[in-house]
């Protein structure tokens, strides 16, 4: 069978045929499997990051969603909700998919021009099939433990952190603030991580703040780096869009620092350190 391990899954590329959304499903019965469910960060990042070390990066994958019982109601073909939002779909500053263009588009894709981040696409549109083979034994997502952190932190996903929303700081400031609460600004080094705080945020209703993160090129141009001076993970699907195949950061020597941006739906993007902020701390205690 032409299947391969990615991560936790077994993934047909069929990067053989371009077929519509239904031809694609019925290729992938054909082979007693269905269409690829993307339902964790983890999985849309390592099917990226395959695509990117593989040399698929001009093609463009059918996944398992679609809108079409219900308008904007995104289902799988067994019935699991897609997840909607960051890091999934894919977000520019003027709007995040899926935007249902000329009321038309209700199926799910993996979009070369947006990163491979998902998009809403018109389902007779050719694209290739991304099957997955059937697991005999499913696996249950480890569900990190909540941690007894010291006040004004809160736990969200195996993290210690505090949405200082009470503040707009400088960049250097956010730093100096954090440092008050005996923390730092935070590093987000797990995709599950930007998952829940994006989560965290709307669940909260503080969805509206954008938040300085620990992370700077200021040292040396193009080299993202923590405040611990361990690498930044660059591209999709941490760093939102600008346009068509164009990722953050995008700024050069006049955007220096992380910013998860409200208007940007909260993926990374570069901006000014001089920007007044919300500092978003993380602590070991």
């Amino acid at each position: 069978m032409p299947f391969l391990p990615v991560g936790d899954q077994c993934l047909y590329f069929a990067t053989f045929a371009e077929v519509t959304f239904t031809e694609a499903r019925q290729m992938c019965h054909s082979l007693d499997e269905e269409l690829a469910a993307v339902l964790t960060a983890t999985r849309l990042k390592n099917i990226i990051d395959y695509i990117n070390d593989n040399g698929l990066g001009a093609k463009n994958f059918w996944l398992d969603g679609s809108d079409q019982e219900t308008e904007g109601d995104w289902r799988t073909s067994s019935g699991l909700a897609v997840p909607m939002g960051t890091p999934f779909w894919m977000a520019r500053l003027s709007g995040q998919q899926p935007d249902n263009y000329n009321r038309s588009q209700h199926c799910l894709v993996m979009n070369k021009k947006l990163l491979f981040n998902f998009d809403d696409i018109q389902c007779n549109t050719q694209w290739f099939p991304l099957c997955e083979q059937k697991q005999l034994v499913q696996t249950t997502p480890v569900t990190p433990e909540e941690l007894n952190c010291p006040p004004f932190f809160v736990s969200v996903n195996g993290l210690c952190l505090a949405f200082m929303t009470w503040a707009e700081e400088t960049w250097a400031d956010a730093r100096q603030a954090c440092h008050g609460l005996s923390g730092e600004l935070a590093a987000i080094t797990d995709i599950e991580q930007l998952r829940a705080i994006y989560l965290y945020l709307h669940k909260e209703g503080i969805a509206g703040h954008s938040f300085w993160l620990g992370g700077s090129d200021a040292a040396k141009e193009g080299v993202w780096t923590w405040t611990d001076g361990k690498p930044v993970t660059m591209g999709s699907p941490f760093w939102g869009s600008v346009r068509n195949n164009v990722v953050e950061p995008d700024g050069g020597t006049a955007e220096n620092c992380i910013l998860l941006d409200a208007q940007g739906y909260h993926y990374f993007r570069d901006a000014s350190c001089s920007l007044l902020m919300t500092p978003l701390c993380m602590t070991t205690l």
